[in-house]
């Protein structure tokens, strides 16, 4: 099982691919003052949950980057079913491959998915250089919420799985030294990481039912990796969506 397959194999029955709720994307979204005639890019997009709930409500033109293939099809198939060719545009591929002009996005989104454009700082400056002078920008990221870690903790933030040693106000003042400047923040809950978390545990579970004996079922039901859900997201990280201004003045 390669690292696309094992995402798509614990991710099968979830919609929304961060720990978060069709509420708080809304909030977020409404941060981002969309309207009528925007362009929106969202980077990692996965199944595509978010741009086509925002084609549905308003006139937009949006563009979602995924790189797993499973995630991809998905979403190009459920862009079809719902009738949204002519609004949502599903790019398959590394994001970093994909070469949007300079300042030509009115929002640009990257929910969870930062390590796709290179880890946070890199997609900072991407993000920036894509959106437009005034328009939105949207993050989700990890936090530091106490410190320091057990020394068992991988950390940097830089690799998918590590846990940053950036606070939350470290992650806002970072934003801002981008030119960023804050508008809104909405942080998961304890309830947000169960929802999410508990999808992977039980799509673990009954991958391993459906293929009995198959190498590969202690990886989907790692008990290290339920420790970290259950230890580290609960008491020393968090993660948050911050949208923010592009351009300080």
């Amino acid at each position: 099982m390669n690292f696309f397959e094992f995402y798509a194999t614990l991710e099968r029955y979830h919609t929304i691919m961060n720990p978060t709720s069709p509420e708080k994307l809304d909030l977020a979204t409404s941060y981002c003052a969309i309207r009528d005639g925007m362009r929106v890019l969202d980077v990692g997009c996965g199944k595509g949950w978010l741009m086509r709930r925002l084609a549905k409500r308003f006139d937009i033109q949006a563009t979602g980057l995924e790189i797993n293939p499973t995630f991809a099809a998905e979403a190009g198939h459920l862009v079809g079913a719902e009738g949204l060719t002519n609004r949502v545009q599903i790019v398959e591929g590394p994001a970093l491959d994909f070469r949007p002009e300079p300042a030509s996005f009115d929002v640009v989104m990257c929910i969870g998915a930062s390590f796709a454009l290179g880890g946070f700082e890199p997609a900072l400056d991407w993000m920036s250089r894509a959106a437009k002078h005034g328009g939105s920008i949207a993050l989700g990221e990890v936090f530091a919420r106490e410190l320091p870690y057990p020394p068992d903790v991988p950390r940097g933030g830089q690799a998918d799985f590590d846990y940053p040693e950036r606070t939350l106000w470290a992650t806002v003042e970072a934003m801002r030294a981008h030119g960023m400047p804050l508008r809104g923040i909405i942080e998961a809950s304890i309830d947000d990481w169960d929802r999410y978390h508990s999808l992977h545990w039980q799509a673990g579970l009954n991958w391993a039912l459906e293929h009995p004996g198959h190498r590969d079922a202690a990886t989907v039901n790692d008990p290290a990796m339920m420790r970290d859900n259950l230890v580290l997201d609960r008491r020393y990280s968090g993660w948050a969506i911050f949208v923010a201004r592009n351009g300080l003045d």
